[in-house]
């Protein structure tokens, strides 16, 4: 599906005029207001928010931006938009809420294809009405589109996989006027370049995604979150290795160390017999853990944190994960937050640390490392990513191929995209 500039847009307009009566005059269904200070992204405030009313007015918006060189920021539920850079200019503030229709479930495939404006636990909540339920950990207000976007599953990436590895296919609209479809509706579809993969975890720099098919899991007969405190990170360590070592499949493992504090969870997920006997393992393993008894509708809900002042996050080998750990503590970190089995441990500091310092100890750990949330004056691409690795000029020409008019989210990501 290609949009056409000439039938659809033949009117020029002083762009210096442009207000939210003519945006809509040229966009169709689309809602449009002034912004408001909190819809700042990262500091920069957009002249105008845009809310499509369907597909088709978003494949408009977008390509109304590329032609007339509107930088814009797509928004989903905004949970996670503090990520990334900020942005070189950014006119329009896109929100997806209206793209949430559910297109189709096809239970025998376990698999869904739906807006991506959907927020996660609406989508969540209709599936275990039918009997599966979406694989992803969620705030009350992410959406499907956000989670795709920044590539964000949760603690139980551990044992699902990531938007990744569970994305089935996309329909994203680019600045040309292009609607690009990848992957299919069906989980076995190897036909072509897997572009889905090019689209999850690009932040929103190559286009707006409309439309996700995405795997689903058929729900568990029983579940327990099982929790212990430490006294020590080396006997909590210990601990983690014998669980992953051991007859243990969790759905998460996370270990919190806040000062001489260190909290530990685990959940188990699947048959009923096989999570009380995990849980009875657990308790000969060590008989500190309390456990909680989830039923099948308990939904995967993320914990309430307070937002850090500035917060990081370091993607490590698994058995370097310690080291790095105890060098963020070293170095004024109140709070790590290591999710055992996936290596990633988030960092969170009161104070500004020595960003390049903790960056290149990842590094020479075979890690890299993201700067999630800081000050403004800290936020430099550099700070966010680092440098750009030596595949940069590939990112560059994915960049320019599928955003050529350089409007989607232009410097958020690496290396100033």
């Amino acid at each position: 599906m290609d949009y056409n500039f000439e039938t659809a847009q033949p009117e020029k307009f002083n762009m210096k005029t442009l207000d939210c009566e003519t945006l809509q005059r040229f966009c169709g269904a689309v809602d449009v207001r002034d912004t408001r200070e909190e819809e700042a992204v990262n500091g920069v405030l957009p002249q105008l928010v845009a809310v499509p009313q369907s597909e088709e007015s978003a494949l408009s918006l977008v390509a109304f931006c590329g032609r007339e060189k509107w930088a814009f920021v797509v928004r989903g539920g905004g949970g996670n938009l503090h990520i990334g850079a900020p942005p070189e200019r950014c006119d329009l503030l896109i929100s997806t809420e209206k793209l949430n229709l559910i297109h189709e479930h096809d239970e025998g495939n376990a698999t869904v294809e739906v807006g991506s404006g959907i927020t996660l636990l609406a989508l969540d909540e209709k599936m275990r009405a039918r009997g599966q339920y979406l694989p992803i950990e969620y705030s009350n207000r992410a959406s499907l589109g956000g989670a795709v976007a920044t590539d964000f599953a949760g603690r139980i990436a551990l044992k699902y996989g990531a938007p990744r590895d569970l994305v089935v296919g996309l329909q994203t609209a680019l600045s040309d006027g292009r609607l690009v479809k990848s992957g299919g509706k069906v989980v076995k579809n190897v036909s072509g370049y897997d572009l889905n993969k090019l689209f999850v975890g690009s932040f929103g720099t190559l286009g707006l995604t409309t439309r996700v098919t995405i795997r689903l899991r058929p729900l568990d007969e029983s579940g327990a979150i099982c929790s212990a405190n430490f006294s020590t990170f080396s006997e909590a360590e210990s601990c983690a290795w014998k669980i992953f070592d051991g007859a243990f499949e969790p759905t998460f493992l996370q270990l919190s160390s806040r000062g001489n504090a260190h909290f530990m969870e685990a959940r188990f997920d699947g048959v009923r017999a096989s999570v009380e006997a995990q849980i009875a393992r657990l308790q000969t393993l060590n008989a500190s853990f309390e456990t909680e008894t989830l039923n099948a509708s308990s939904r995967l809900l993320l914990p309430d944190e307070t937002p850090a002042n500035i917060e990081m996050r370091a993607r490590l080998p698994l058995r370097r994960a310690r080291e790095w750990i105890l060098l963020a503590h070293e170095k004024g970190a109140t709070q790590t937050i290591w999710n055992c089995g996936l290596g990633t441990v988030r960092a969170r500091f009161d104070q500004a640390p020595d960003i390049a310092s903790l960056r290149r100890e990842a590094e020479t750990r075979d890690g890299h490392l993201r700067l999630e949330r800081a000050p403004l004056e800290l936020l430099t691409p550099q700070n966010v990513w680092g440098e750009a690795m030596t595949d940069f000029f590939l990112m560059q020409r994915l960049k320019a191929k599928f955003d050529a008019a350089n409007v989607c989210a232009p410097g958020r990501f690496v290396g100033g995209l």
